[in-house]
């Protein structure tokens, strides 16, 4: 049997643009002035926890509580993205056991995955806060293919960041892009993923090849 271990924001989730506007409201508020350009860009991709260990060093508990009330201020638009809910159920009607590990606190996800419908579809659903190492350390997929008991080598996770495609091969784990969200080509190439995907439908065929090799 075949596993999929997916990324959530900008993958399954139409929502990093609600994170990302939730740091830039924390952090702003915290320092007092506007992120630049180049800074907003740098979040994107990165746990917040990481974010407040380089920009806020003694600060956490401070920092977290402002992100949660300025996130939880927007997470209720999130959506996931057109043709996923069609694709993860022909995945599961395949027999395909699927995953969630995402950079996002576990509550939030699961709250999120509720909301989309998505929920019911996931075998295990690995958070920020299930593990002490964060992406691209392979800690997080690594954790998710214990807990599901599965082969590493009929395992592919699906993410939009280079740090998803770097953590797969740090896993030993197939990674593939996924460009129909917040994917960029050019930076998802500069990690060497195995594949990239334009499109939700192309999971279902590198699904199908994965299941013939």
């Amino acid at each position: 049997m075949d596993t999929i271990l997916f990324d959530l924001d900008g993958t399954l989730h139409d929502s990093e643009k609600l994170y990302i506007q939730a740091c830039c409201n924390c952090l702003e508020a915290m320092r007092k002035s506007q992120l630049t350009d180049e800074e907003k860009n740098y979040l994107i991709g990165k746990p917040i926890t990481r974010i407040i260990d380089e920009w806020f060093s003694g600060q956490k508990i401070e920092v977290l509580e402002s992100f949660f009330r300025h996130y939880e201020m927007v997470n209720n638009q999130v959506r996931e993205y057109n043709g996923i809910y069609e694709v993860l159920t022909e995945l599961k009607g395949r027999g395909t056991t699927l995953g969630i590990v995402s950079s996002k606190y576990k509550k939030y996800v699961v709250q999120e995955l509720h909301k989309t419908k998505l929920y019911p579809f996931f075998n295990v659903i690995v958070g920020l806060d299930d593990c002490k190492e964060h992406k691209p350390h392979p800690e997080p997929l690594l954790k998710a293919v214990r807990e599901l008991q599965v082969d590493l080598k009929n395992c592919i996770y699906i993410g939009d960041q280079p740090t998803d495609i770097l953590a797969a091969k740090a896993a030993g784990i197939k990674g593939f892009g996924a460009l129909w969200g917040e994917g960029e080509k050019e930076k998802l190439e500069s990690a060497l993923p195995t594949g990239l995907l334009q499109k939700p439908k192309d999971i279902l065929v590198i699904n199908r090849i994965n299941s013939v090799c």
